[in-house]
């Protein structure tokens, strides 16, 4: 290869001697009053420059540490949503378990206190539609059950037992049970303070209504109305219910037009919408 020029090489050799020679100077020079002088001005010019660069190196660590603490808030954010969702299933589960022991309680309650044979079912499922009023229960023949067996239910607060409806259908393990509010359900029904007799029927909306009452028997709003233990009409048969059962109460009397029956509109005793147990009545005495 070529050789570098000998005007290259001496030129090279001026520069590196006059940068020797200048910093060698300002080396002689800097503790001079001078060279200080000019030092803290150089340093006062820069103080600005040094201050930007310091305060934007601060804003950087402040914002990747305000980025670390959102992530850390979201993380604990997180974890305390998740908390808070399994203390409210928690809630859920023990107000869901404190209605069941309610309902038992009270049922037990009723299989002590009425004359009959008891079977304790749950509601297992229910027609959607709005015209029929029937429920699937977890019991069937192998339980003991046959159709045309009546069913009780607790009615709230009061201790009693109100009669909920009757068995239409029977499997081996379940059946179906239609509530007395459906519109093909009928009750020999009676005014307990007053006497009066007449007929309960289903009606659509879950209302009950108490017809062909006699006009000249007594039958006030506020009146409590119970089953009447009879059939009407030539029918010497038993009755299918057990006498006593309440049924609800007198909202509202009219009188009808052949101005010879009138007819009282009952509220049922039990809330049909929200039963999950019931009795079947397996057997009943009755003089």
């Amino acid at each position: 290869m070529l050789s570098s020029s000998p005007h290259r090489r001496s030129r090279s050799g001026l520069w590196f001697a006059a940068f020797t020679i200048v910093s060698l100077l300002l080396l002689l020079a800097s503790g001079t009053q001078p060279a200080r002088s000019l030092q803290q001005a150089s340093a006062r010019a820069l103080d600005p420059v040094r201050q930007v660069i310091g305060g934007f190196g601060e804003a950087v660590a402040g914002i990747f540490g305000a980025i670390g603490e959102i992530d850390r808030l979201r993380t604990e954010n997180d974890e305390l949503r998740r908390r808070l969702a399994g203390a409210e299933q928690r809630i859920a589960e023990l107000e869901e378990a404190a209605a069941e022991n309610a309902e038992l309680r009270a049922l037990l309650g009723l299989t002590e206190s009425l004359d009959m044979d008891l079977l304790p079912v749950r509601i297992i499922s229910r027609d959607p539609s709005n015209f029929t009023w029937e429920f699937g229960i977890d019991a069937g023949s192998d339980d003991g059950l046959a159709e045309g067996m009546p069913v009780v239910g607790s009615a709230g607060g009061t201790g009693s037992g109100a009669l909920a409806g009757t068995v239409v259908s029977v499997g081996p393990d379940s059946a179906t049970v239609r509530m007395i509010v459906d519109v093909r359900s009928s009750v020999v029904a009676i005014d307990q303070r007053s006497r009066a007799l007449g007929l309960l029927q289903g009606q659509l909306g879950g209302q009950l209504v108490l017809v062909q009452v006699n006009v000249t028997d007594e039958l006030a709003v506020g009146d409590t109305i119970v089953t009447a233990g009879l059939v009407l009409g030539d029918d010497v048969a038993r009755s299918a219910y057990p006498r006593g059962l309440l049924i609800g109460q007198v909202q509202a009397v009219e009188q009808d037009t052949n101005a010879l029956t009138q007819t009282g509109f009952v509220r049922p005793a039990l809330d049909f919408s929200r039963l999950d147990r019931l009795l079947v009545v397996t057997a009943f005495r009755q003089d």
